[in-house]
């Protein structure tokens, strides 16, 4: 059907399928595949998208972040700087801490490794800021419960973890160690958070996967692509979890 109406007036066919909506629920047979811009084998991007106006997956975790931003509030500790701190927090922040792993970040308030932090004394945080840190940290469930120690009762984490996603071409390809899905994130939270409130999201689809792992920027998908999910191809995992 699409190869007809492209022969008989290709500008008119495209117009007519996708106005219809037929173009969405249109699938070519076998070998009749257009693949345009990704047949390709490498991608567009090797720095996540950032070269072409920001990754794909940063419009899955900044929506999260500004649906619960009202929990950035109080003593907050962030990993690495305090950006999202300050952008959703603002003027209810009465502290903000920044952890890093080393003592290479002038920034920094607290050092140490997330998964052995015995010296950051606990209960003394009113929220949890990691985005997309998880997965570098190859003890990741001692990273959880470290967290749950530092957060005061009542406290809250807000969790960003990849899905399906390139692997860093820098620095940061020496810790990549995991990616995940919902019922991992769902398991850990139960086992970590045992007596606390824990609510797990995925976001994604198959358009929003393939535009990230090609590198395209955030400003070249849709919006209404990306605000499609299915939960089969999973981009990105977010935790709101209360102690």
């Amino acid at each position: 059907m699409k190869e007809t109406l492209k022969r008989f007036a290709p500008d008119f066919g495209l117009r007519l399928l996708h106005s219809s909506g037929l173009y969405r629920n249109y699938v070519p047979t076998v070998g009749h595949i257009d693949l345009g811009d990704f047949g390709r084998a490498k991608p567009f991007s090797r720095d996540f998208g950032y070269d072409r106006g920001g990754p794909v997956d940063r419009y899955y975790i900044e929506n999260f972040l500004r649906k619960e931003s009202g929990s950035v509030k109080g003593r907050v500790m962030e990993i690495g700087d305090n950006a999202y701190t300050m952008q959703y927090g603002g003027t209810r922040v009465t502290r903000s801490d920044i952890l890093h792993v080393n003592d290479s970040n002038p920034a920094a308030t607290l050092t140490g490794d997330l998964s052995n932090a015995p010296h950051i004394p606990g209960n003394q945080f009113d929220c949890i800021v990691l985005t997309q840190t998880l997965h570098l940290i190859y003890d990741f469930k001692a990273a959880l419960h470290t967290c749950y120690r530092l957060l005061k009762p009542g406290g809250t984490l807000l969790l960003t973890v990849p899905g399906i996603t390139p692997i860093a071409h820098g620095a940061w390809k020496e810790t990549w160690y995991w990616s995940f899905t919902g019922l991992s994130i769902e398991k850990l939270m139960k086992d970590t958070f045992p007596n606390g409130k824990t609510e797990v999201e995925t976001f994604g689809n198959v358009f929003a996967a393939s535009s990230f792992l090609y590198g395209m920027g955030i400003s070249e998908v849709p919006k209404e692509k990306l605000d499609y999910n299915d939960p089969h191809f999973q981009v990105i995992i977010t935790v709101k979890a209360v102690k």
